[in-house]
């Protein structure tokens, strides 16, 4: 077999770090190099090998003059088929910060009171050897504004995975953290914190879920995970990559299967001996899954009422200065406001990440607020975050679209200290990544904070 035969990892640009080539070489996988300090030609070969099905992932670096050249008339074309091609494809593009971000909002992440002596990477690391014999003005200078701004809402408007960076160390970091979550197959990774509603039915849940795989065929899909004192991370790992159409079809399977197994056994046997497993073991299957699946709902159904009369006693001294209203009323707006006792309200991406303006009897609208936000903040484990970070989940919830539950699970990464090293790092790069698209739409009002917050929150600088 040739090397053409064989799958491999792209690196287009610098993208090529010696830790992530270092990991590559020793596992013995094949990557290739472009640049894009190339002609027009070389970038629409360089497009054909991002789009060839021998192409395990693609790690790019746009420099400010990839910038120039992707608006320019001669690259413009093939700039965009090169772009194109990263569509719906696993990959990663690395942004200098110098290059991605205004000058506005370089200055707001910027803080006169940071703990230098608490950051990982203390010394300067801007010498000729970080350009890889590129000038240093690529890095790092002026961009004119309207040419970042077209090239930016080119990648935000594809949906493309783009993370800004400020060090090499940082951008080796996260390079080498996508290619160990490539080699193994990565299909989620989910951080559930401790003080989350139904948090200790996620694992049960998320075993029987993994359980049903493996007897349903998908027997390479193995979880992972690790606790902190705040949370428990959960990550499943398939050895035939990630299914069609993703994850959410097999989350809804598998509720439709527990929901058979409780109520209609015999579908459920069906189901399963379609799939090539025996009629007793499925019989047996069903069963068990059936005591199990009535076991979670018991147990779902009184973690809500614990957690129901825990909220109804935090606000009854509260009632007493309203006056005129009943213990019944309150239990009415908690009960409409707390996620039902289902398995699907602890399925990733399921939860209520935002509720409704609700207006209960003669509840002071005030009040009605204060109950619904602290109700939010229960069911989402968010109680004891910080300002900031409860900011940044009101904009994810509102403005986050179909990256909610990432953005969500960054947070979440950036807030615990016990969360891993590298995590953190790709989290605090992904929501810099995120405040910033919020910037560049005109939707900037108050993040200078936010952006401050988010840059300082790892000690990497």
């Amino acid at each position: 077999m040739t090397a053409d035969d064989r799958d491999f990892l792209l690196f287009v640009g610098s993208a090529d770090s010696e830790a992530a080539t270092t990991r590559l070489r020793a596992s013995g996988a094949i990557y290739r190099k472009k640049l894009l300090s190339s002609n027009p030609s070389n970038w629409a070969g360089i497009a054909r090998l991002i789009a060839s099905p021998r192409n395990l992932g693609t790690l790019m670096v746009l420099t400010g003059a990839d910038y120039a050249r992707i608006c320019s008339e001669n690259y413009q074309q093939v700039a965009v088929g090169l772009l194109d091609a990263l569509i719906g494809r696993p990959h990663l593009i690395f942004v200098h910060e110098n290059v991605f971000l205004t000058d506005e909002q370089r200055r707001a992440q910027e803080s006169e009171d940071v703990d230098r002596a608490s950051l990982v990477d203390v010394t300067p690391r801007f010498d000729h050897e970080d350009y890889f014999g590129i000038t240093k003005d690529d890095y790092f200078g002026e961009i004119p504004e309207d040419l970042r701004e077209q090239v930016n809402s080119m990648l935000r408007s594809r949906g493309l995975n783009v993370t800004p960076y400020r060090t090499n160390v940082e951008r080796s970091i996260i390079a080498s953290g996508f290619i160990e979550d490539h080699e193994r197959h990565l299909l989620f990774r989910l951080y559930v914190p401790s003080g989350r509603l139904y948090a200790q039915e996620a694992e049960t849940l998320l075993g029987l879920f993994r359980e049903w795989l493996g007897q349903t065929g998908r027997r390479g899909v193995r979880q992972e995970g690790y606790n902190t004192t705040a949370g428990q991370v959960f990550e499943f790992f398939s050895a035939e990559g990630a299914p069609e159409g993703g994850l959410t079809r097999y989350f809804q399977d598998f509720s439709a299967f527990l929901d058979s197994c409780m109520s209609s056994p015999d579908t459920a046997i069906a189901q399963l001996t379609i799939t090539g497993v025996g009629e007793s073991a499925a019989a047996t299957m069903v069963s068990r899954f059936a005591t199990q699946a009535r076991r979670l709902t018991l147990d779902l159904k009184q973690r809500r009422e614990e957690r129901l009369l825990s909220l109804k006693h935090q606000f009854e001294n509260i009632l007493l200065e309203i006056g005129d209203v009943q213990d019944d009323d309150l239990e009415v707006l908690l009960d409409a406001l707390l996620p039902p006792a289902v398995a699907q309200a602890i399925v990733p991406g399921q939860a209520a990440t935002s509720l409704a303006p609700m207006t209960v009897n003669n509840y002071q609208p005030q009040f009605v607020n204060q109950v619904a936000g602290t109700v939010l903040q229960s069911v989402a484990g968010t109680v004891h975050l910080g300002p900031e970070a409860h900011q940044l989940l009101e904009l994810i919830a509102t403005f986050g679209g179909d990256e909610r539950g990432e953005l969500s699970t960054a947070v979440h990464e950036l807030e615990d200290d016990g969360a891993r090293g590298g995590d953190r790092i790709v989290a605090r790069g992904r929501l810099k990544r995120f405040l910033a698209d919020l910037g560049n739409r005109g939707l900037g009002v108050g993040l200078n904070v936010l952006q401050k917050y988010v840059e300082h929150k790892v000690g990497v600088s």
